[in-house]
Formats: C-alpha cells, structure tokens, sequence
C-alpha cells in the first residue's frame, strides 16, 4: 500500500488514519507499490547504524550506494554518511529528509516538497558526510523520528532518481 502525504480534516480522524504532528498519512493506491525499504539497524547514541545498504524502488538487490547514521551522546548531533560499494568514493549528491514520520511507513522516497509535506526537514550535501545540529529541529530532540538517507552518483540535483533506504533515530540521550 502505498502512502500520499496530506493535512488532516475530521473526515479523516474517524477514518482511522495515523496521526503525526498534524499531518496524515493516508493509505491509497495498488497492493503492489513499492514497499518499505528495511534493513537498517536503529540508531541510538551508544550504537550508529553502520553501513546500510541504499536502493531504488523496490530492487533490494540493486545497491549502488551506502548510507549511515549516528547520533552523538547528548542527542544534539547527527551525522549522515553515504558512500558508493564500486568505489567507497562519496556519491555526487547525497541527501536526506528527517521526519516523525514512523520509518516503517514510508514506503517510497520524499523530494523536497514530500519531506516538508511530512513536517520534516530536508538536507542535501555533496561529499562524504554531513553533520545536522539537531539544536536547530528541536522538534527532533527526545523523541524517536525518521532519517530517509538517499545519494545519487550521477545528478547534481538532490531530486533526482536516487538509492535510498530508511533509519529509525531513538533521540533520547544517556544517563
């Protein structure tokens, strides 16, 4: 099933649809849409992710790219990586969309507009790495949200096809 995002109505809170920060998820469209890219082990400030593989669509066995995500120990920083499996080289654009949307239920990958539409916050960078001051979202700061990490070897535009898979971030800090 796949996902469109959108403003919530009273229509749509008795229909059952997940609630999230003001915005709705609501199920539509064909049985056989892409589905929810998995396999990325949950971030916390004591366990980064690790390598994870990144893919299009609904070709888990095409990977092109890398993607990693950590979380420092105050919860404050967050550091992205992408690297493609040829080369380890940094793809030519790289980009990422965090939002408090469950990673569970994104089932295809946001643009720009899609990431804002989920009250999320859209990055893009060139090189290996980026590391986001979460001090500025605190919207992210305690909670558990979503990194969709995406990276693109060829586009310069981070709206282009792209390999991307989904991380759960636990937000909390330690002691």
């Amino acid at each position: 099933m796949s996902f469109k995002f959108g403003r919530l109505s009273a229509a749509l809170l008795s229909s059952g649809a997940l609630v999230l920060g003001g915005v709705g998820l609501l199920g539509v469209g064909p049985a056989s849409a892409t589905p929810v890219h998995q396999g990325c082990a949950a971030v916390f400030t004591f366990a980064p992710s690790g390598w994870c593989n990144l893919y299009p669509g609904n070709a888990s066995n095409n990977v092109k790219d890398l993607g990693a995500v950590s979380l420092s120990s105050n919860t404050q920083l967050l550091t992205i990586q992408t690297q493609s499996v040829a080369t380890g080289a940094a793809p030519r654009t790289s980009f990422a969309c965090l939002t408090l949307v469950p990673a569970g239920q994104i089932d295809h990958r946001l643009q720009d507009t899609q990431c804002e539409a989920t009250g999320g916050v859209w990055f893009t960078w060139t090189g290996p790495s980026t590391t986001i001051d979460l001090s500025n979202y605190p919207q992210f700061m305690g909670t558990i949200y979503s990194v969709q990490v995406a990276a693109n070897d060829n586009a310069g535009n981070g709206n282009g096809d792209a390999f991307y898979n989904d991380f759960t971030v636990n937000g909390f800090g330690v002691g």
